[in-house]
């Protein structure tokens, strides 16, 4: 139940990095309540005893800190709709609802994991934007499977809609925007860590972004393709004969933390992958994009919902691959 956004599900992720001039945004909530989409919420979370409040990190605070309040009750109520989700009664689902509710409940899983994710730490907030960013886009997903098989009215009944989670996630959104303007503006921050923070997609001088790590440089500068941990291969030469059984057994075969290589030979692969959070710091190197293809045809009218409907997982770096969807049509 950790499956992740799809690639070709093309999640805009908003990254809110404008400059804000604030006052104190730990200590004058009324200045960042204004600054939301639904202050009256916001407000709602100020009358809060200080007394109670704990910073998302464990450390007790010493004055309110509107910012933590509203994420920790973002994720509170996360997990309340994903309680309610997985105890809802499906027996009376036909099978299109079931596969909006399964999405639904993969996907608040996931938002609880994104929430969690998000930290009081200043030099984290550009991160927690993204993770915000990303569970709003979870929320949307999980309204969209129904609209996709027009069930407008088995929407109605899903738990989020007797509740202001969107509201108050859209809130925490503002409020991390504002904190993250302001750290920028009045915290030194080094030459690395604006680009870092601000300039993901810059270059550096070997071509590469300031994130990408010297190992994994080395991995995609190298002039053959890299040793491989397993293989896979159709004719039966390989380790495996499905990228899906790869990426399974690459979860226990693992150890450490450096990049799991799997080569997949030329073959044109008819699978839909999901790569699931288990599955980390995988590259998959294929033969070459003409010879090594990887596609599928899951579709709305075929009973597939978008989310379900990806030709491969994301959160993988893949090199030398073609990804072919190929449409069915009725």
């Amino acid at each position: 139940m950790d499956k992740l956004i799809p690639t070709f599900s093309f999640l805009f992720v908003l990254i809110f990095l404008a400059p804000t001039k604030v006052a104190n945004a730990a200590t004058s909530p009324s200045s960042i309540c204004s600054q939301t989409p639904y202050p009256e919420l916001c407000h709602s979370l100020t009358i809060t005893p200080k007394s109670t409040l704990t910073t998302l990190d464990g450390e007790t605070s010493s004055s309110f800190n509107v910012r933590d309040a509203s994420l920790k009750f973002s994720l509170a109520q996360a997990q309340y709709v994903h309680n309610l989700i997985s105890t809802m009664d499906t027996t009376s689902f036909d099978k299109l609802t079931k596969a909006a509710w399964v999405d639904c409940f993969e996907l608040y899983e996931d938002t609880i994991d994104n929430l969690a994710r998000c930290s009081s730490s200043i030099g984290k907030l550009s991160d927690a934007q993204t993770w915000l960013s990303a569970a709003y886009a979870n929320h949307e997903t999980c309204k969209n499977g129904f609209l996709d098989f027009q069930l407008n009215s088995k929407l109605q009944a899903f738990p989020f809609f007797n509740t202001n989670f969107s509201k108050h996630l859209s809130n925490s959104l503002a409020i991390n925007k504002v904190s993250l303007a302001s750290s920028l503006s009045t915290a030194p921050v080094s030459t690395n860590d604006q680009i870092k923070n601000r300039k993901l997609l810059s270059l550096d001088s070997d071509g590469f972004p300031a994130w990408v790590s010297t190992g994994d440089r080395k991995l995609l500068q190298a002039t053959g393709a890299p040793k491989a941990n397993i293989v896979v291969a159709q004719d039966g030469s390989g380790n495996y004969k499905t990228i899906s059984e790869a990426l399974a057994a690459s979860s226990k075969l693992r150890s450490g933390s450096s990049r799991f290589v799997i080569h997949v030979k030329r073959g044109v692969y008819k699978e839909n992958v999901v790569v699931t959070k288990s599955m980390t710091n995988i590259m998959m190197v294929g033969d070459g994009i003409d010879v090594t293809v990887v596609t599928g045809n899951k579709n709305v009218v075929d009973g597939s919902t978008t989310f379900n409907s990806a030709t491969f997982g994301e959160f993988i770096m893949k090199i030398f691959f073609a990804f072919v969807y190929t449409l069915s049509l009725s």
